[in-house]
């Protein structure tokens, strides 16, 4: 199984730096988990942008989904689209409304992503066989709005928070996963009943709690320190630490 980074920022990335976007390839299949800014242009610098066989989005706000929009146009710049879709992108519950909101609002066709990819919505706890050997689970994270994360298990497991406050579910997820690819945006914790991210130190507990081998921090804004960030998490998790900068690529 191999990660490649295309974006690690959050709703405001450092210069350059693109927000949430993961590629991850096992079993022959390339599976993108998040695609917010500047995700596609770095997708399609590197291969065919047909290439994709799975998109996941983990919730619909704007830095984990926009650049659909182009990435869609880097297949193919027809707004009729493919003689056939290639490609499935599975979108959380109530994610077709969501895009065909957006959709109206650019004033593009109703089918601009049916017309170049399957589109469906996941069920959450229902279990995505993509390839003999490869399989992706669900669970409901805390957020401000409904937020998932994913696990993929192939030929090692992989679990991505999305955006999360602390969760019971997403910890059940993560067990036992060679890599946890956790957000860490926040400074200081969130306090009060509306709470939807992590501190490094909140998501080095969850990486501990479920007894995954690595911890690799993601969702940083525009000016974080991502060393201090880093030095933070190893303080409360045992397992090696690592930042998600934009290009890595890491094979588990």
């Amino acid at each position: 199984m191999r990660l490649t980074v295309l974006g690690s920022g959050a709703a405001c990335a450092g210069a350059g730096g693109n927000s949430s976007g993961y590629l991850v390839e096992d079993a022959g299949v390339r599976v993108l988990l998040d695609c917010g800014h500047g995700v596609a242009s770095s997708f399609v610098a590197t291969m065919a942008p047909d290439s994709i066989d799975h998109i996941f989005i983990s919730h619909m706000h704007a830095d984990h989904f926009i650049d659909l929009l182009p990435l869609r146009f880097a297949v193919t710049r027809d707004m009729n689209g493919l003689p056939e879709p290639r490609g499935c992108l599975h979108l959380p519950p109530e994610g077709k409304a969501s895009l065909a909101q957006l959709l109206s609002a650019v004033c593009f066709p109703p089918d601009f992503f049916e017309s170049v990819w399957h589109v469906r919505e996941y069920e959450p706890g229902a279990q995505h066989d993509l390839a003999t050997g490869l399989r992706v689970l669900v669970a409901g994270g805390v957020h401000y709005i409904p937020g998932w994360a994913i696990r993929l298990d192939g030929s090692s497991s992989l679990t991505y928070t999305g955006d999360t406050a602390p969760s019971e579910a997403v910890c059940d997820l993560a067990r036992d996963s060679d890599l946890l690819l956790a957000e860490a945006t926040l400074d200081e914790p969130e306090h009060g009943p509306v709470r939807g991210h992590l501190t490094a130190t909140q998501a080095a507990e969850l990486a501990a709690a479920a007894n995954v081998r690595r911890l690799m921090l993601t969702h940083f804004w525009f000016d974080a320190d991502r060393e201090a960030v880093v030095a933070q998490a190893a303080e409360r998790f045992p397992g090696d630490v690592l930042s998600a900068n934009d290009g890595l690529v890491l094979d588990l």
